[in-house]
């Protein structure tokens, strides 16, 4: 039962998550905490495991949460819950594309769609922020340690031509350090 309630979970999760990645956290996390499958902490060790290894955020993150649920079988049925209605939708608007590009209803909906992309990578910006800035058991204490990297890496990134790889080591470094 469980490897059929993780499929149809990260079918839903890959159904309606539109932007890629980044804006498909926020969906990931609010389904899987409501469920009581994994912790706020949980998802954001997920979700910094999912963005450092290769391939899609999405998928990694199904893997990891539907081993750590269901063990092999898990995993698979998260990772191809949440692949599936993409490559559905793919096939799909890949058959139509070419007739409804210039519609006007096919734009305005793609207008429509992108400030909720925006919306939900913000979201997931806005709860990242909070949890690796404020201790959440005592709200009112900064933890300055990520405070810093962060900074740093943002100054650095603007700033400098360093490349992006070195600053990510370096703050992976200055973490060890400083948290």
């Amino acid at each position: 039962m469980i490897l059929i309630k993780l499929f149809l979970v990260f079918a839903k999760i890959g159904l309606i998550g539109f932007g890629g990645g980044y804006s498909i956290l926020t969906i990931i996390q609010r389904e899987l905490t409501e469920r009581g499958w994994i912790s706020l902490q949980e998802f954001s060790d997920i979700a910094a495991i999912s963005q450092i290894t290769p391939g899609p955020i999405a998928v990694n993150a199904a893997t990891y949460v539907g081993y750590r649920i269901g063990g092999f079988w898990g995993s698979v049925a998260a990772t191809v819950g949440v692949s599936v209605p993409s490559f559905i939708l793919v096939i799909l608007a890949a058959r139509f594309i070419l007739r409804f590009k210039s519609s006007r209803v096919v734009e305005s909906c793609m207008k429509g769609i992108r400030p909720v992309t925006v919306a939900f990578i913000a979201s997931a910006a806005i709860f990242f922020a909070l949890e690796s800035f404020i201790n959440l058991q005592a709200p009112l204490y900064i933890n300055w340690g990520p405070f810093v990297i962060f900074a740093g890496a943002v100054l650095a990134a603007a700033f400098t031509k360093i490349n992006i790889i070195l600053i990510v080591l370096m703050a992976m470094g200055a973490g060890l350090l400083l948290c």
